[in-house]
């Protein structure tokens, strides 16, 4: 970024010898240009290519995402194992979702297999889900449920991932807000106490 910087505003830079013009005998014109616009193109690349390649880092490696793909996601995709194919369809980006966010490429080189397996059974629940197959989408869910050791985890009280939690993203942990609401913590999910 800075190489960048630096590069863009050296092309507005004068030039360091200025062309002698008693050496020609005339006034100074303009039938060579200062900076040759090859020679501009060519610091353009040249500091183009020393620019660090930060945009291309892939932040899905991340602990927290891993646990947010799980929480989420994988929360979906625990609720479709029972589901007709309409609805198995309806969430199929949760199975990439899943597979992506809970086995990253840059993570572990164990997770590979794990992430293949999941990719070949969410390729089965919907292949059988757009045929109409409830029982062979059925049970390719649970196939998959069962390789990546999915279970519910966004809707039980104190979850962080919970949507139906009433509060600010930027808030402390759930677990100290429950602790300072005492027996008023169910205001944190519903608006009303139900009895």
């Amino acid at each position: 970024m800075i190489y960048t910087v630096v590069a863009a505003l050296s092309f507005f830079a004068p030039p360091t010898a200025m062309p002698n013009s008693a050496a020609r005998g005339t006034a100074l014109t303009m039938s060579e240009p200062v900076l040759a616009r090859r020679a501009m193109l060519g610091n353009f690349a040249a500091v183009a290519a020393l620019a660090p390649a930060a945009a291309f880092a892939d932040g899905a490696s991340s602990a927290a995402v891993v646990a947010r793909s799980r929480a989420i996601y994988g929360s979906r995709v625990a609720r479709l194992v029972d589901a007709s194919p309409e609805a198995i369809l309806e969430e199929k980006n949760c199975f990439t979702l899943f597979t992506t966010g809970a086995y990253p490429r840059t993570g572990n080189a164990a997770d590979k297999p794990t992430q293949s397996a999941l990719k070949a059974a969410s390729k089965k629940a919907l292949a059988a889900a757009s045929a109409g197959d409830k029982a062979g989408a059925n049970a390719a869910v649970k196939e998959f449920v069962k390789i990546g050791k999915i279970t519910v985890q966004d809707t039980s009280d104190g979850a962080i991932f919970n949507p139906k939690q009433r509060r600010n993203a930027g808030a402390p942990p759930t677990s100290e807000i429950e602790a300072q609401m005492g027996s008023l913590k169910y205001a944190l999910y519903e608006p009303v106490k139900s009895k």
